[in-house]
């Protein structure tokens, strides 16, 4: 069986962490993006929230696995900040499309009215922010000194 040189393992494993890490934080992004939902005990919501949060955390392990936990509490901490960051871009975004009339009329008459549990989005936001601010803060620096 062929194996891959040297020089590419740590490449291909690099690539394997980021991809499962890309994948968590779409999972997050799921999340915070249902969070904004009314009404999110109904309709089975809490299910696919506790299904979003284990494959989140399911591919957040593998990612860190793949690199061995190797700055686990950095690397955890940037893709909860930027799964914040672009939900808040993201809010923000729909926040100025909707405070148009023009764009309302061409919407359905009930779809501005399906997200409106600001409160809890923006706890959940916050949380994702405070929570990888924290941990970014609390990371280990690298030690790779060119000195």
């Amino acid at each position: 069986m062929p194996t891959l040189p040297r020089v590419l393992r740590p490449t291909m494993r690099k690539l394997f962490s980021v991809v499962f890490k890309f994948f968590a934080g779409m999972f997050l992004y799921l999340i915070t993006f249902l969070a904004f939902a009314k009404n999110i005990g109904s309709d089975g919501r809490w299910g696919m929230l506790a299904i979003f949060m284990g494959l989140a955390v399911a591919a957040m392990l593998a990612g860190l696995a793949v690199s061995g936990f190797a700055y686990w509490r950095r690397d955890t901490g940037i893709v909860l900040v930027s799964t914040a960051a672009f939900n808040a871009f993201l809010v923000l975004t729909m926040a100025c499309l909707f405070s148009s009339d023009e764009f309302l009329k061409m919407l359905p008459p009930e779809s501005a009215a399906m997200f409106n549990s600001y409160w809890t989005g923006g706890a959940v936001i916050l949380g994702l922010a405070v929570l990888g601010g924290w941990l970014l803060k609390s990371a280990t620096p690298r030690s790779d000194s060119l000195a």
